[in-house]
């Protein structure tokens, strides 16, 4: 191996180590959506599902295949959507989800697989409203 080796960030450490939201949904009331996005190409994978119901993200989960920077953006954006108004949420800016997770220019394309996968998600969650 060459170059420099990864560093990540305290942030980054936290969520990858946690994942909140990883996983399935469990069964409850509500209409489950899903968004999905990948670019294998670039190492990332992302598969979000949401159980909506009034206009709000009742509950949200994601799996997601790839580093540890797309994984914590993932779970990142999990939790922003959690409770959200579905009229108004929006991904995040790639460049601000960057600086929150400390990740390099070279990592913006996997952390808009995770950022198009969210907006497929909101995108059928309109559509169902």
């Amino acid at each position: 191996m060459s170059g420099e080796p990864v560093r990540y960030s305290p942030r980054v450490r936290e969520l990858f180590a946690t994942l909140p939201g990883g996983g399935a949904l469990a069964p409850g009331k509500g209409v489950v959506v899903h968004g999905e996005a990948a670019a294998l190409d670039r190492g990332a994978w992302v598969r979000f599902e949401a159980r909506v119901a009034q206009g709000r993200v009742l509950e949200i989960a994601f799996g997601a295949w790839g580093c540890p920077h797309t994984l914590a953006a993932a779970a990142l954006e999990a939790q922003a959507l959690r409770g959200a108004a579905v009229a108004g949420a929006a991904p995040a800016a790639v460049r601000e989800l960057a600086h929150e997770i400390g990740a390099s220019t070279g990592k913006l394309g996997r952390l808009l697989v995770v950022l198009d996968a969210e907006a497929a998600l909101l995108a059928a969650a309109r559509a169902v409203q």
